[in-house]
């Protein structure tokens, strides 16, 4: 696959990822641009994040996910 197939596809995923936590966090009465923009830049990262973060009136911040997530 070349690099520019590649890059596509990763854009797409991207953006298909977002969209799902974009319709999400609407329902949910989240905001929706912080974690669209998470999703965008770190894809199924960004979802991890949104995910760990809860939702409820207790919402971690984003900041305090990041030093949870542990990168390998």
């Amino acid at each position: 696959m070349s690099k520019t197939k590649l890059l596509k596809l990763t854009v797409a995923v991207h953006a298909v990822l977002a969209t799902f936590v974009a319709v999400d966090a609407r329902k949910r009465g989240r905001c929706v641009g912080k974690w669209v923009a998470v999703t965008l830049l770190t894809g199924l990262i960004g979802i991890v994040l949104y995910a760990l973060s809860g939702g409820g009136d207790e919402d971690v911040p984003l900041d305090e996910l990041v030093d949870q997530v542990e990168l390998e």
